[in-house]
C-alpha cells in the first residue's frame, strides 16, 4: 500500500481475507482507518468454538492442516469434486455461484493453488492461532472502527458479543444469505460498505 502511495486505509476481507484483515489492524493500528470482516471471528476463537456438532461442518480446520502432503494429495485426487462440493454446501442454496465463476476457481485451482490453500490452513492452526491468543491475554484491540457481517445461513452463533472483546468500535450484522457474502449478498453488502467506508 506504500508502494501505491497509500499510507493509511481501510481494509474489507472475506473468510481468509477477514483474518489478513483484523490482523493489520492489530499489527498495524496506525496504518489502518477502518476494517470490515466477512463470516468470521478470530482464529484463536474460531478454534475454541469448534467443539461438538461445529466441528464436522468445519472439518478444513483440521484436515487441511494436516502436514503435507497428506491434504494436497487428498484434494487434489478429486479436485474438481471437492471445490463443487464446497461451493454448494457453503451457500445458501445451489447454484448461488455463477457458472462462470464456478468455471474460473476451477481452472485455478491447481496443485499449486491447493498446496497454498493448505500451507493457509496450517499457519492459521500453528501460527495465527498463537498470535491472537498473545493478543488476547495481552488485552490488545482493534483500535479502529470494525464493520461485522456474517451470512444468516452460514453461522449460528452471532458473532458480536466475541467482536466486541476484540474492539471497541463494533456495528454490523447479519445479511441474507450462505458463506459467500460478496456473491449471495452483493448489494446490500455493498450498501453497508459504502456506508461504512464513507463514500455514501
Amino acid at each position: 500500500m506504500s508502494q501505491l502511495g497509500f499510507e493509511h486505509f481501510g481494509v474489507v476481507g472475506h473468510d481468509r481475507g477477514g483474518r489478513v484483515a483484523y490482523r493489520l489492524a492489530l499489527d498495524w493500528p496506525e496504518r489502518i482507518e477502518r476494517v470490515c470482516t466477512l463470516n468470521i471471528v478470530p482464529t484463536v476463537e474460531q478454534f475454541e468454538r469448534m467443539a461438538a456438532n461445529a466441528s464436522v461442518e468445519y472439518y478444513p480446520w483440521f484436515f487441511l492442516a494436516q502436514p503435507p502432503p497428506f491434504a494436497e494429495r487428498l484434494v487434489s485426487a478429486s479436485a474438481e469434486y471437492f471445490l463443487r462440493h464446497t461451493l454448494d454446501t457453503w451457500t445458501a442454496s445451489p447454484g448461488a455461484i455463477d457458472a462462470d465463476a464456478v468455471d474460473r476457481y476451477l481452472r485455478t485451482f491447481t496443485p499449486d493453488v491447493i498446496s497454498a490453500m493448505c500451507s493457509d490452513y496450517r499457519a492459521a492452526f500453528h501460527i495465527d492461532r498463537v498470535q491472537d491468543a498473545e493478543d488476547r491475554a495481552a488485552g490488545r484491540k482493534i483500535a479502529c472502527p470494525l464493520l461485522v457481517h456474517w451470512g444468516t445461513e452460514d453461522m449460528a452463533d452471532d458473532p458480536m458479543p466475541v467482536w466486541r472483546r476484540w474492539a471497541d468500535d463494533v456495528q454490523g450484522g447479519p445479511l441474507p444469505s450462505g458463506h459467500f457474502i460478496p456473491e449471495e449478498a452483493a448489494e446490500e453488502l455493498t450498501a453497508s460498505l459504502l456506508r461504512f467506508l464513507g463514500r455514501k
